[in-house]
């Protein structure tokens, strides 16, 4: 058996234990995405950026991601105790670079 043959056996049989239809989905929508080529100025984070899929809601997004909103409160209360060890000057550099 080929290196590729056991990947894919390997594969199969982690697909086939799969019950969740959402990580089916998921699954499915990034093997069918056509690829695209990698622009050489695109930063190196935009790789793991992916497109919303079809049919899909927010609730439900919400939902699958977790999300747990914070307010401004709690916000600023965390940020106001933060201490900083960089300079602003410090910060924007390391954005630009």
């Amino acid at each position: 058996m080929s290196r590729a043959q056991k990947i894919r056996k390997d594969i199969i049989e982690i697909l086939l234990k799969i019950e969740d239809v959402n990580t089916l989905k998921s699954i499915h929508y990034g093997l069918t995405q056509e690829k695209t080529s990698v622009n050489s100025e695109m930063p190196s984070f935009m790789e793991g950026v992916r497109p919303i899929r079809d049919k899909v809601s927010l609730e439900e997004m919400i939902i699958e991601q977790n999300y747990k909103p914070v307010t401004y409160e709690k916000f600023r209360a965390n940020i106001d105790d933060f201490e900083w060890e960089e300079t602003l000057d410090e910060l924007l550099e390391a954005l630009s670079n």
